[in-house]
């Protein structure tokens, strides 16, 4: 039988081609709505610093409305590092239609990205104000809820202060030593290279060791030498995540228009707790509302507190939550309380009946029991040290101090009205919807996007990241609901 004659490849053949950049794409294509949203969007906030003009000699500087479509299409493939960007610009279809073919060094779309704050503000709310029009944004319901994103850092770079204190010893010496040093076996500029990292190396372990002792402050005092910091990244903090363990991690506030999951506002915090984050989103969703704006916010029971619920009231908002979770929690709190206090279960303080319109209580046995004290929200009453020495029921109301004190919680009228609202079918029907509409965006960020970690360290740059990824993400959602439609009913 004869040997088959077969086609070999040659790879070491170099060759000319011949390339429409314009039929890279097709006519639907997401790379295309990008480039036109672009060119609707006004862009001098990113023009500040710009030295390339008409009749001065130089290079000409590349067009913010191509570096905003370039991250904003990149974002959608999942691209969150410039080098990754940079090598793709090379192959993926869209982005070489979007540059015309052309290389962008990973220098300039790393800078454009982080040093544009203001100006990417600006982009931000015209894209919003796009959304508006085009019906997507109604200010009727509005959800806020909070999602964990891990830091750069590692879990590795975790120290505590002994450690800090070591290695912060170290870097001094180095810094001493480096600047002692005239050895002539460097040029100058790498020994000032090499000063100027030990100077910020040792910059960087102060602010650790600052950071630290303000963790320590925020924790219980029996968890304060446990306290730890990262070496890496001081600014981050540790926070529990979706899979059960720790890691340093942000914590992603983000606004979101029930209407079509529209993201208004996105924020980063270092707080592990959504319990204060409720009063500055309501300050920031204001600052950007109608003054006429009365909407319903939905939040799930970590924002809840009597102080949330009151400010959201005194704001004109419609507060939608889990009243009975919170309800449930106060009663736990407080059977705990009176476990650890060794005091009865009927001896709590539904057992102590309000006298002379709250200025006394009388206890089980007929005692009368002082007010002493007026918090915000509650009162706080003391019986007479001789009175409980000689009551019979001393061992199950007062057996570790001797002298019962109460706290009687006074009813807020907005607290109450928030319970009995949630009382409500029709509350608790909006409530139901609270995971699929707050939850959307989170999900899209992370399985889409992949932004599961960020690829910048510290917080000023992680809260950029984050903003940029918030307008990628509303722009894909004027792609599918708004755009591509259009497109798609528009004869060629």
């Amino acid at each position: 039988m004869a040997e088959a004659r077969l086609k070999r490849i040659d790879r070491s053949q170099s060759y000319w081609g011949q390339v429409d950049v314009e039929s890279l794409i097709g006519t639907e294509h997401a790379a295309r709505a990008i480039w036109e949203l672009s060119q609707s969007l006004e862009v001098s906030g990113f023009l500040q610093d710009n030295k390339s003009v008409e009749g001065v000699a130089g290079a000409d500087r590349t067009d913010p409305r191509l570096l905003i479509s370039v991250w904003v299409y990149g974002l959608t493939l999942g691209i969150g590092s410039a080098r990754e960007l940079e090598r793709r610009l090379e192959q993926e279809p869209g982005l070489r239609w979007l540059c015309g073919d052309e290389p962008i060094n990973h220098h300039t779309l790393s800078d454009f990205r982080m040093e544009h704050g203001a100006a990417l503000e600006k982009i931000f709310s015209q894209v919003l104000a796009v959304l508006s029009q085009s019906g997507m944004v109604r200010l009727e319901e509005l959800t806020v809820d909070g999602t964990k994103i891990q830091a750069q850092a590692s879990g590795a770079s975790l120290r505590r202060e002994r450690t800090l204190r070591e290695r912060l010893e170290q870097a001094e010496a180095v810094v001493k030593e480096l600047s002692q040093s005239t050895s002539g076996e460097a040029s100058a500029r790498v020994e000032a290279a090499r000063r100027r990292a030990a100077r910020e190396q040792r910059q960087r372990l102060r602010e650790a060791l600052q950071t630290l002792e303000e963790i320590r402050q925020s924790k219980p005092e029996a968890e304060r030498e446990q306290a730890r910091v990262s070496l890496s990244e001081p600014e981050a903090r540790v926070m529990k995540n979706g899979q059960g363990g720790f890691a340093p991690s942000y914590n992603v506030q983000s606004v979101v228009d029930a209407a079509h999951t529209v993201v208004l506002d996105v924020e980063v915090t270092q707080a592990a707790s959504d319990q204060q984050q409720l009063k500055p989103a309501l300050e920031r969703i204001q600052a950007q509302l109608p003054a006429a704006a009365r909407p319903r916010v939905i939040v799930d029971g970590g924002y809840l507190t009597e102080d949330s619920i009151a400010e959201a009231d005194k704001r004109g908002v419609t507060l939608i939550g889990p009243a009975l979770e919170r309800e449930a929690a106060r009663k736990r709190g407080q059977q705990q309380s009176l476990e650890q206090a060794g005091i009865a279960a009927e001896f709590g303080p539904q057992a102590f009946r309000i006298l002379e319109q709250g200025a006394a209580l009388e206890c089980p046995a007929g005692q009368r029991l002082a007010r002493i004290s007026q918090a915000r929200n509650y009162d706080q009453y003391r019986a007479a040290a001789k009175d409980c020495a000689a009551c019979s029921y001393r061992a199950s109301c007062c057996p570790q101090s001797g002298q019962r004190s109460v706290k009687i919680k006074r009813a807020h009228p907005v607290v109450e009205a928030f319970h009995h609202r949630m009382q409500q079918q029709e509350c608790a029907a909006i409530y139901k919807r609270r995971g699929e509409i707050a939850e959307f965006p989170h999900a899209w960020w992370k399985d889409k996007f992949r932004l599961r970690k960020f690829h910048v360290r510290g917080l000023a740059k992680v809260r950029l990241e984050m903003k940029w990824a918030a307008l990628a993400y509303n722009i894909q959602q004027w792609i599918r609901l708004v755009w591509r439609p259009q497109v798609v009913l528009t004869p060629a």
